[in-house]
């Protein structure tokens, strides 16, 4: 099977379907691509098979495991996926265009928001919203990670879980920053990873710092789910359009919403508990302020 026209958006959703019937080989060479794409895209099947100290044969036979024919095929394929989305602005760009194609822009944003929130309908699994909703139930130190667009998310997660009577730990910094919050991290904590389309660095660290300590994961992605499966007790996966477009955060955000109504339903007397202390807070101050201000 030629694979050289393949739509550039569906190479790293290729490896992430078929990640868990990779060799250990293989997947390491899967998480190399993911984790340096831009790189990676113009270097030879023996370059990165010397960093990574396995033998070029190894390199040719992953590439006609994704389904191309060749080792030079499959890299022709990363260099278009690398100037798809190649910028932000690109990906604007591109999804204005779209949107422009039959004039009104708010009108094909809404529609296209509700055919992927239709689809997420279908796709989401409920078994697993449930397991997540378990688990927020039944531990009490949340640490909440997410970077970049999904920093919205995390504030999200903190504010609405310490309403709910959890103690919340963001970690969202990158670098040095983030290390001292997760010294904390035990196994009787919960960690909700929030990553999309690329294992970062960071993720990985977060996540691989969470097994090491027998910390339950939840994992709030769209197309990592197979690749981090194995990493996390419960996925949460539902796809936010294509990679190479400009992505609002309207289906995970719903998700997380649906984690916090669904929490509060189960927990209710502890969340409602825990509201009317809020209340009664906003209350004094507001007391107070009005007695400042006579």
């Amino acid at each position: 099977m030629n694979l050289e026209n393949q739509n550039p958006v569906g190479f790293s959703q290729l490896i992430s379907e078929r990640f868990p019937q990779f060799t250990k080989s293989e997947k390491r060479i899967a998480n190399y691509l993911n984790q340096n794409q831009d790189e990676a895209a113009f270097l030879s099947a023996g370059e990165i098979a010397g960093r990574l100290q396995l033998s070029e044969a190894t390199m040719v036979r992953f590439a006609r495991t994704l389904g191309f024919d060749s080792y030079p095929t499959m890299r022709v394929a990363l260099q278009d996926s690398f100037r798809h989305r190649l910028t932000h602005s690109a990906r604007l760009r591109s999804r204005l265009d779209d949107l422009r194609a039959d004039g009104d822009i708010f009108e094909r944003l809404v529609a296209s928001e509700i055919d992927y929130l239709t689809e997420a309908l279908q796709t989401l699994d409920r078994k697993a919203l449930n397991a997540a909703v378990e688990l927020l139930r039944t531990h009490q130190r949340v640490f909440v990670f997410g970077l970049g667009p999904s920093l919205s998310l995390v504030d999200l997660l903190d504010i609405r879980l310490t309403r709910s009577a959890r103690y919340v730990i963001p970690l969202n910094t990158s670098g040095r920053e983030m290390l001292e919050p997760m010294l904390l991290m035990e196994s009787s904590d919960l960690l909700i990873a929030i990553g999309f389309f690329n294992l970062t660095p960071n993720l990985q660290m977060v996540l691989d710092y969470a097994n090491q300590h027998k910390t339950p994961v939840i994992l709030l992605t769209d197309t990592l789910g197979p690749m981090l499966g194995d990493k996390a007790d419960v996925v949460l996966s539902a796809r936010r359009g294509p990679v190479s477009a400009f992505h609002s955060l309207t289906v995970p955000m719903t998700i997380v919403n649906a984690l916090l109504l669904a929490l509060s339903s189960v927990d209710q007397e502890k969340v409602m508990t825990n509201l009317d202390k809020l209340d009664q807070l906003r209350e004094h101050l507001k007391k107070t302020n009005g007695s400042l201000n006579r």
